[in-house]
């Protein structure tokens, strides 16, 4: 398990943006613009690639979701909201920021920028916020985690009406979501190059984002985190009491994380096979990043090196090549328990 600031541009991300910047006196410069756009575009590439992963591997996991492959946004995340809708294209309370190719959000015509106004009837503004369920989060972040709430729940009940304004003209579009894998995906604001998986949730960080050469390379590491949760690590390693503080570098706790950690390297190159990404480009990521860092994202003793990291996916890329695939899929034996 691998752990949004940007060199000028991408210097704020949907996980945490201008929320956690004080608000400027005066105008809003447009390096802050600029750096917004340059966000939302980073929000669409890892929106697209947890959706395609996630709905090409959906006949191998055995937790399903209803989803649409459409990432929403709230003004209330940023310090100075009018030009955070001005940068992000919409006018209402909540927008869509990022809309995955071949998606049923995509396939209903959906636009990044258009405000979301309510969901079956129910308008945005008479959706109370949990608190039983977001008194742990940040405030700035309890609305639009309890609306995307409120959809999950209405969409694995079936078809869902959304009604949209977009360029102030109001519509309403039926939606048809599909079955994947269970999964959410978010770019996290951090200077360190991470990546996290919290058994629902993966979180890429900025830094980490900008160093990808291709969008193989992002899935490369996309899926491994995705891949934790699949196999349900995290669950695995609480009932065996590991720590996952400093502790957990060492002794029993160690080779336990590490375990996982092999078991997502090894699952992670069928995920990207299956969802058309080419399996190669994690051999090439963790070189290109093992030469330049050394021990790589990890000097610790739960992870590999990287050179034992890349040997791990040539066994697995071998065991593929050796497959017929079955509609242009691959088996994952992690995932069906096949040899």
């Amino acid at each position: 398990m691998m752990n949004r600031i940007w060199p000028f541009l991408l210097v704020l991300s949907f996980s945490q943006p201008l929320s956690a910047q004080e608000k400027p006196d005066g105008e809003v410069s447009a390096e802050t613009i600029l750096a917004l756009k340059g966000l939302q575009l980073l929000d669409q590439r890892m929106n697209a690639i947890g959706f395609r992963l996630i709905s090409a591997n959906a006949a191998y996991c055995d937790q399903k979701a209803a989803t649409t492959g459409l990432l929403l946004n709230d003004v209330a995340q940023y310090a100075d909201q009018e030009t955070a809708r001005f940068a992000l294209g919409f006018d209402g309370a909540i927008g869509i920021t990022a809309v995955a190719p071949d998606s049923p959000a995509a396939a209903a015509e959906l636009s990044p920028g258009n405000s979301l106004l309510a969901i079956n009837n129910k308008a945005i503004e008479d959706i109370a916020v949990d608190l039983s369920q977001s008194s742990s989060e940040e405030p700035a972040y309890r609305r639009i985690n309890t609306i995307n709430r409120v959809f999950r729940q209405m969409l694995a009940a079936g078809d869902v009406q959304l009604t949209i304004s977009e360029g102030g003209v109001r519509r309403t579009v039926p939606i048809k979501p599909v079955e994947t894998c269970t999964g959410q995906f978010q770019i996290r604001v951090s200077a360190d190059r991470s990546a996290t998986a919290d058994g629902r949730l993966v979180s890429v960080s900025s830094q980490l984002a900008e160093y990808f050469l291709s969008d193989d390379e992002f899935a490369a590491v996309v899926a491994h985190e995705l891949a934790h949760n699949l196999l349900k690590h995290r669950d695995r390693l609480d009932a065996q009491q590991v720590n996952r503080g400093f502790f957990g570098q060492l002794g029993k706790s160690a080779g336990r994380i590490r375990e996982t950690e092999i078991e997502a390297d090894r699952l992670s190159v069928w995920l990207m096979a299956n969802a058309g990404y080419d399996p190669q480009a994690a051999i090439a990521f963790w070189t290109r990043y093992g030469k330049e860092h050394g021990k790589g994202i990890f000097s610790a003793s739960t992870h590999y090196r990287w050179k034992k990291r890349v040997q791990l996916f040539e066994e697995e890329i071998a065991k593929m090549d050796a497959m017929e695939p079955v509609d242009g899929k691959y088996a994952p034996p992690l995932l069906t328990g096949s040899d």
